[in-house]
């Protein structure tokens, strides 16, 4: 089994994708920490050196990588991976992708105390948080909406989601 967890930064994806793993015998991976380890650098600095097209790039190899070197796993993807380089189509094809999905002001209450290490908001007021992550979603929308499951990232039910996983028809 090859799972991908979607969705926008801050939408619990690193720690509900632990829980969901758990339940599912799988081993969990945060692709943004493969991506760290792989390159030696924190994303932000990455970001610095490099630029987000290097970024999404090296982004896009690992996860190609990963899932051709792995029977199954729970990968945690970071919240631009499905925009960029046919990425969710790639998810989509060879694996089950879910996409926790959140509000915009509910992303913004969570990400407002750690923007400072998030290369994308850095220099986003706190006053205009809420409606630059709603801009952002709304272009990530089309790609993240492509998911096979959609649950919300408030509170996801670890059992449930895995119920459903394993007995898709009931």
């Amino acid at each position: 089994m090859k799972i991908f967890l979607i969705g926008y930064m801050g939408s619990g994806k690193s720690t509900f994708g632990p829980k969901l793993a758990s339940v599912l015998n799988v081993p969990f991976m945060d692709l943004d920490h493969l991506i760290e380890t792989h390159v030696g650098l924190t994303i932000p600095q990455y970001f610095e050196h490099h630029g987000e097209a290097a970024f999404r790039n090296v982004e896009a190899e690992l996860l190609r990588n990963i899932t051709e070197q792995k029977a199954s796993f729970l990968l945690s993807t970071g919240g631009g991976a499905p925009v960029f380089h046919d990425n969710m189509e790639f998810m989509n094809k060879n694996g089950i992708t879910i996409y926790l999905e959140m509000e915009p002001q509910a992303l913004a209450q969570r990400l407002a105390p750690v923007k400072a290490v998030r290369p994308l908001l850095r220099n986003v007021s706190d006053e205009n948080l809420p409606d630059f992550i709603a801009s952002k979603l709304k272009e990530r929308e089309g790609y993240y909406k492509k998911a096979h499951l959609i649950t919300s990232g408030l509170n996801p039910d670890a059992e449930a989601i895995a119920s459903q996983l394993l007995n898709p028809l009931q």
